[in-house]
């Protein structure tokens, strides 16, 4: 299949353009692996990004949120807890 055809198809099926659907499936892939354990910088260099701070500019713009943050909120279902130094 060309590129092309698989776009129109992506498209199609999906109501998204291609770069959206790759992004898309780059932040469920991303969650995925964190959640995995995987570190942030393992996950922005397995997603292809060249730098930490363009995968977390990228993952904030998806989610609203950075991927430290996102995973902090998440394991602790929502509630922020103080850290060490008393901060949130």
């Amino acid at each position: 299949m060309s590129a092309r055809s698989l776009e129109r198809l992506i498209s199609r099926e999906t109501g998204m353009s291609f770069g959206r659907w790759r992004q898309q499936l780059a932040v469920i892939l991303a969650v995925q692996w964190l959640v995995g354990g995987a570190s942030i910088q393992q996950v922005a260099a397995d997603l292809g990004y060249e730098s930490m701070p363009s995968f977390v500019s990228m993952f904030r713009k998806a989610l609203g949120t950075s991927p430290g943050r996102y995973m902090t909120e998440r394991h602790f279902g929502g509630r922020r807890t103080a850290g060490p130094d008393g901060k949130e």
